[in-house]
């Protein structure tokens, strides 16, 4: 193979990588880390799991860091548009040229090891972090948590949102086991913060803490929240007292989300070994991290309302509770009617997400997304009359969006990263 000189080989070389499917353990990541020096053991960071919600969370946390004056690297997964999007500091996405010469320098371990896509991404991540001398690095977990490649990293919090019914076939049938997955990532004497979730989750993860003899934090011991008319929101805790502010999120479950961030942090205003090294961390910075996020983050696709007369509501929604978190929202908001814009994963427990949809849509435009992973557009709309729901079948997603666009209203686009990320393409051509 030539050398990887230009970013669109880089990437397809990154995507070929996919063939090798997912393997779970830190046996390659460890190894590949070590060909490049270890940089995992050069960055500061927070660690993010959960079955929705990470993402929210670790955004308004790096948004913070940022808005402190701190330079902050993010690390989520998956993207939307553009794969740079994985890697971002202070907001801003990896360079394309930085991108290729990391993952040309790593080709031959990646190809030493047969380490997977997420493996090598994970790796380049924590070597540009570490090159560009970060002072904080916010990492999402890409799935479970205890066997993630992510998992490497030594956090000054572990972070878990929530946890709920998603990739069993690797996680386990049970919330107990889901549970003790994504609570893998608690280190030895680190604290832990948590957000609301259920019970079984809960106890799940207290006993890995008592284990390690990690300090627990529950969001909701630590942090007191006051609605105001108008959807603004105050945030209280022992160390950080905000303002009433209005989140730079849509939708009532990120209240949540920015509840965990700011849990966090409290917690962490309490070490003296942060204190010393943030000194500009305070309650002003958070409070204005909570209401910049996008701009800090150029984080899209949560409850985002674009387009002319913001016609189009994106969100990537893309399992059963997160579909009941998104439409609560939305019903929550007084909003309805929807021309939904339909598309998910076949592995996930769509007949309740079509069920859920049809609490907030009269019409859904099922859709097939560009990856073999997609259910078929077809399958999805004989599943959602069987139901009784109306629907009509989209093709693609750029199909879907101009079917629904000859119809009057508003147009939710959801179910998938991925068909949010078609949208976003579709949208920003033709400027609707």
């Amino acid at each position: 193979m030539p050398p990887l000189d230009s970013y669109s080989r880089s990437v397809s070389y990154l995507f070929g990588l996919q063939s090798r499917g997912m393997k779970f353990g830190l046996r390659n990541i460890r190894q590949l880390l070590a060909a490049v020096g270890n940089p995992e053991r050069r960055i500061r960071s927070i660690h993010v799991a959960g079955t929705n919600g990470k993402g929210s969370t670790s955004a308004f946390l790096a948004s913070i860091f940022t808005e402190a004056g701190y330079k902050t690297g993010l690390y989520t997964s998956p993207h939307l548009v553009r794969f740079t999007e994985r890697i971002r500091i202070n907001g801003r996405q990896i360079p394309e040229k930085r991108l290729v010469s990391l993952i040309e320098a790593l080709k031959p371990c990646v190809e030493k090891t047969h380490a997977t896509f997420f493996e090598a991404t994970t790796c380049v991540a924590l070597q540009y972090f570490a090159e560009e001398e970060v002072d904080i690095a916010i990492v999402e977990v890409g799935l479970g948590g205890r066997l993630d490649a992510t998992n490497v990293v030594v956090p000054m919090a572990s972070v878990v949102t929530n946890v709920g019914f998603d990739h069993m076939e690797y996680l386990g049938p049970t919330i107990r086991q889901i549970a003790a997955e994504k609570g893998g990532i608690v280190k030895a004497r680190v604290p832990a913060v948590i957000g609301p979730m259920r019970p079984a989750a809960e106890e799940t993860i207290a006993r890995i803490a008592r284990r390690k003899n990690a300090p627990l934090t529950r969001t909701e011991d630590r942090v007191e929240l006051d609605c105001a008319p108008g959807g603004k929101i105050s945030f209280s805790g022992k160390e950080i007292r905000t303002a009433f502010i209005r989140l730079g999120l849509g939708g009532a479950h990120q209240i949540l989300n920015a509840g965990l961030a700011v849990a966090t942090l409290d917690v962490l205003l309490e070490r003296k070994s942060f204190t010393a090294r943030f000194r500009r961390l305070n309650s002003t910075a958070v409070a204005r991290g909570l209401s910049r996020v996008r701009q800090n983050t150029g984080l899209h696709g949560r409850m985002a309302a674009v387009g002319r007369n913001r016609r189009f509501i994106l969100d990537v929604a893309h399992n059963q509770d997160g579909m009941h978190t998104a439409v609560s929202s939305l019903m929550g908001a007084g909003m309805g009617n929807f021309t939904a814009v339909f598309g998910v994963m076949k592995d996930k427990a769509y007949l309740p997400m079509l069920k859920q949809l049809g609490w907030v849509a009269d019409m859904i435009i099922t859709v097939r997304p560009h990856t073999t992973r997609a259910a078929s557009a077809s399958v999805l709309c004989k599943a959602a009359r069987r139901m009784g729901l109306q629907a009509i079948e989209g093709g693609r997603v750029s199909e879907g969006l101009k079917k629904a666009m000859r119809r009057q209203g508003r147009i939710l686009v959801t179910g998938s990263h991925y068909v949010v990320g078609e949208a976003l393409e579709f949208l920003g051509k033709k400027k609707p």
